[in-house]
């Protein structure tokens, strides 16, 4: 018996229950957390060559090594095939989880290790959903988690200039009144994202925000094609590079044709809102990286080198603990 899967079935009636109940009767402020996240769970668009898809992240914890830095900055194994209630809630910066099996150093960022991981995995495709009420402003967020992020610069992906990382988090927001009225979106894209206004925002069935996810970095869109990324989230080491082969600042790519999901009003792939908050599940308390090292790859003499950390959880990231104020900072497009 495959109770993940069992419990996946479950959570996706579930969904398909809330989302008819939220589109048939007045949703107001007042209303549950689980009534609200389901009238406004985005329909996200991935791109026809894309390898993933949002999950849940049991699988993926069970699949990794928990590594510990010690003092000679070499990361120690503490806990191998950890589960969710075993992660740590303290240890920023010197804590990670490390997939036993793939590494983001592998050719075109391992994407041919990953995705069949993830697929081997069976994991229930989920989005984690949260309420956050502050300053006036009642805030869903939806947080999506992929096994793998790999950029490439071309499309479709190569094996010459890219950017990968262990998992993956990204987050669509939808901002109401106190009163329950949408006035905004903000999609997150790289190191920031942009935001619209409710009025502006691609929806389905009037309050399901149409997201565009961008092939390999998972940035989330609010239309399909090619897109410039911020100049503010490329490092400038592979501003350099790119300057050395005269090639262009890189670009996203979301294009149409490829699987619907979300609510079950998009008629797609239906994918659960799971419901979080900063005490629940367990794994959100987890300070430390969902990954090894992130690694950059360009043609000789460069290679495959690492520069920096994989994502931390949302709970730990700005988005979460001031999501007003890190949506303000984000350009408006």
């Amino acid at each position: 018996m495959n109770v993940r899967r069992i419990l996946g079935t479950i959570g996706a009636i579930g969904s398909v229950f809330l989302a008819a109940l939220a589109g048939a009767t007045p949703v107001t402020a007042a209303a549950p957390a689980s009534v609200l996240l389901a009238k406004y769970e985005p329909v996200t668009r991935f791109d026809p060559q894309e390898s993933f898809r949002p999950t849940t992240v049991d699988s993926f914890i069970a699949g990794s090594n928990l590594e510990q830095l010690g003092t000679t900055g070499s990361w120690t194994v503490t806990g191998p095939s950890p589960t969710p209630e075993d992660l740590p809630t303290t240890g920023a910066g010197s804590v990670r989880l490390n997939q036993r099996t793939c590494s983001p150093s592998m050719s075109l960022g391992g994407l041919s290790c990953y995705a069949p991981a993830w697929k081997e995995a069976g994991a229930p495709l989920a989005v984690y959903g949260r309420v956050a009420r502050e300053r006036n402003r009642i805030v869903l967020q939806y947080w999506y988690f992929y096994y793998d992020d790999v950029y490439s610069y071309t499309y479709p992906p190569l094996d010459f200039i890219w950017q990968a990382h262990e998992g993956d988090w990204e987050v669509v927001n939808v901002v109401l009144s106190s009163s329950g009225q949408p006035l905004q979106s903000a999609y997150s894209e790289h190191c920031l994202g942009t935001r619209r206004s409710w009025t502006a925002t691609p929806r389905l069935a009037g309050t399901h925000p149409i997201v565009h996810v961008a092939i390999g970095s998972h940035a989330n869109y609010y239309s399909s094609g090619i897109h410039q990324i911020n100049a503010k989230c490329i490092p400038a080491a592979a501003v350099a590079i790119l300057k050395k082969y005269a090639l262009p600042l890189p670009f996203d790519f979301s294009f149409n044709g490829g699987a619907v999901g979300g609510p079950a009003v998009a008629r797609g792939l239906v994918i659960p809102v799971v419901q979080v908050t900063a005490q629940s599940p367990s794994w959100i308390q987890f300070p430390g990286y969902w990954g090894e090292s992130q690694y950059f790859h360009a043609p000789p003499p460069i290679g495959s080198v690492p520069f920096g950390n994989s994502p931390v959880g949302p709970a730990f990231q700005s988005t979460w603990k001031d999501p007003l104020r890190a949506i303000a900072s984000w350009p408006s497009g």
